[in-house]
Formats: structure tokens, C-alpha cells, sequence
């Protein structure tokens, strides 16, 4: 096929430039095309006409131009599948998608507002347990604790044990180390699985949101004022 190919290079070249604006106005730029299909069918074909001429099945004149047509179908797909990803790559964000990576930092400077130095009463066995205990807080600020339940794995139960260690806010789960979690998850009685289902990055995830919502909801007011 090297000969076809050297031999008909501007016609692929032609197909490869159609193939890519083709690809261009088809595709919507939200995700990659899922050209893994179309490309199955096309090592199908290759395969296919590869052995028909090679068990010269198919000589002369037909064998040459099925390779010269697989060829320009290949030309054509590479085209396809090219702008199909600089379509993708193109694609300006959304404002919610641009904001994200922001709230994320913004979430993770605020963990350190959450005023969790106030000391309180050890638990049983606290001494004894491995890891170290995160601070608390006495109570939630402003009485506004947020719904621990919205994590994955922190059930009613979990959540009143978690608000006796003076847990009351994503952004406290949001700021444990290793050793926060290994304590807390020997407290409650299951190491390891604050790790496995990813407590601290839910968390995260949360603050995140609720600083969304917050500054979504004093919008207005700064409008106003």
C-alpha cells in the first residue's frame, strides 16, 4: 500500500482535508467523537482487503483499487477523528465549569476560617486510639451546621457521634489529615473507610458548593446595596 499511498498522496490528502472539515461541522465539541467504532470497522476493512490480496483472492486491477479505497477511507477517518478533538479542546468552558476549579480553592482557603481551637472534653479511651483526634467545635457557628448525612457513609448515627467530637461543618471534614482520619475512623468503630469512600474529598466538594450558594444568594443584596 506504500506505493498506493505515494502514488495517490493528493487524493488522500484531499480526503483527509474533507474528512477534517467534515469532522469540524459534525462534531458539537462537548466530548471526543466515539470514533473507536468507526475504527474497528476500519481495521475490519483493512483486515479484509489485506487478505483478499495477500491470498490473491483479489488480483490486478480490483485488488488495487480496494487498497486505494481503504486507503481514502482511513485519510477520510483521520480527518474526522483530528477535528473532532481540536473541536473538543476548543470548547470555551461553561461558566459553571470555569467557576469550579475557583470554588475549589476558594473552599480550601476557607477550611482554615473554621475556628476549631477551642479545646473539649476527651472521650473515652481517646489516648488509646491511633491517629490524632481533629479539633472541634463546641457548637456550630451562627447554629448553622450543615447536613453531614450528605456525605457518603455518615448515616444519623455517624452524624451524632461526629457533632459529639464538635464536627459540625464540611469544612472541617474538608480540612483532616491522614492521622484526622485514621482517628476518627478507629473511633467510630470502622478504619479505613473514611479513606475508601473519600470523606475529605466529599467534603471538599461540598464546601465548594455551599460558598456557591452563599455568593450566589448575597448577590443580589451587594446589587441592591
Amino acid at each position: 500500500m506504500l506505493y498506493l499511498a505515494a502514488q495517490f498522496a493528493w487524493f488522500l490528502l484531499a480526503a483527509f482535508v474533507i474528512g477534517l472539515v467534515m469532522g469540524w461541522i459534525g462534531h458539537d465539541g462537548r466530548q471526543a467523537a466515539p470514533w473507536g467504532r468507526a475504527l474497528a470497522w476500519l481495521a475490519t476493512l483493512f483486515g479484509l482487503g489485506a487478505g483478499l490480496t495477500l491470498m490473491q483472492t483479489v488480483n490486478g486491477a480490483a485488488a488495487r483499487w480496494i487498497e486505494t479505497a481503504l486507503l481514502l477511507v482511513a485519510a477520510y477517518v483521520g480527518g474526522c477523528a483530528l477535528a473532532g478533538v481540536m473541536r473538543a479542546s476548543a470548547r470555551p468552558q461553561t461558566a459553571g465549569q470555569a467557576a469550579a476549579p475557583a470554588m475549589a480553592a476558594t473552599a480550601e482557603r476557607r477550611v482554615a476560617d473554621v475556628d476549631a481551637a477551642q479545646p473539649l472534653a476527651k472521650v473515652e479511651g481517646e489516648d488509646d486510639i491511633p491517629g490524632q483526634r481533629p479539633h472541634g467545635l463546641v457548637a456550630a457557628k451562627a447554629d448553622m451546621p450543615d447536613d453531614l448525612k450528605i456525605i457518603k457513609g455518615v448515616g444519623p448515627q455517624n452524624e451524632e457521634r461526629l457533632h459529639r467530637l464538635g464536627i459540625w461543618h464540611f469544612a472541617q471534614i474538608a480540612a483532616w489529615t491522614p492521622q484526622n482520619c485514621e482517628w476518627v475512623g478507629s473511633y467510630l468503630a470502622f478504619p479505613g473507610r473514611i479513606e475508601r469512600e473519600d470523606w475529605v474529598g466529599q467534603a471538599k466538594a461540598l464546601a465548594g458548593k455551599a460558598l456557591a450558594g452563599k455568593a450566589l444568594a448575597a448577590g443580589p443584596e451587594r446589587t441592591q446595596g
